[in-house]
């Protein structure tokens, strides 16, 4: 597998996740447009992360009980939190507002239950380089970081990532 091909799996699969379970069937119908290689690996990956709990490391919290730390109208560095898109294993993505630049922005935080572990914010340092060493259409560009309390990284925002999560609220449900 190519690097490419396996960043737009990984993506994939971490988009699928952030949807409800009940959404998922239908965002990769869409996301995936007759790949079906594409498909069986990115249901490969969810089904091991159903299967054990983990891609790569330890889960955060339970999804049942997982309350956003950052409400509406925070203030996180220059950026306005509009609302909760997903949380996974590696934190949560919110919707924000950039006002210098007057453009909505994706922020991926890394939650305070693991930013006190070295490795976790080493990986988290990692994944901001990786995205940023990245051009390509359909690979996120990352405009920032900041590694303190919270860490946090912002890329451009994806409707699509919105759109499955209304999607998965006013889709009938199918087995």
């Amino acid at each position: 597998m190519t690097p490419e091909r396996w960043r737009q799996v990984t993506e994939m699969f971490h988009a699928a996740l952030a949807c409800d379970a009940s959404a998922r069937t239908r965002y990769l119908e869409h996301a995936c447009a007759g790949d079906r290689a594409l498909r069986e690996e990115v249901e490969g990956l969810l089904s091991a992360h159903a299967k054990t709990g983990l891609f790569g490391e330890s889960p955060l919290v339970a999804s049942s009980t997982h309350r956003s730390r950052l409400e509406p109208g925070v203030i996180l560095g220059p950026y306005r939190i509009d609302r909760l898109i997903g949380a996974g294993g590696m934190g949560e993505v919110y919707r924000a507002r950039d006002p210098r630049l007057g453009r909505d922005v994706a922020i991926k935080v890394l939650p305070q239950t693991v930013a006190g572990d070295p490795s976790r914010l080493r990986r988290f340092e990692q994944e901001a380089r990786a995205i940023a060493a990245l051009s390509h259409p359909n690979v996120l560009t990352i405009f920032d970081v900041a590694i303190g309390e919270p860490a946090y990284l912002v890329t451009d925002f994806s409707k699509g990532h919105a759109a499955c999560a209304d999607q998965a609220r006013s889709a009938p449900l199918t087995s």
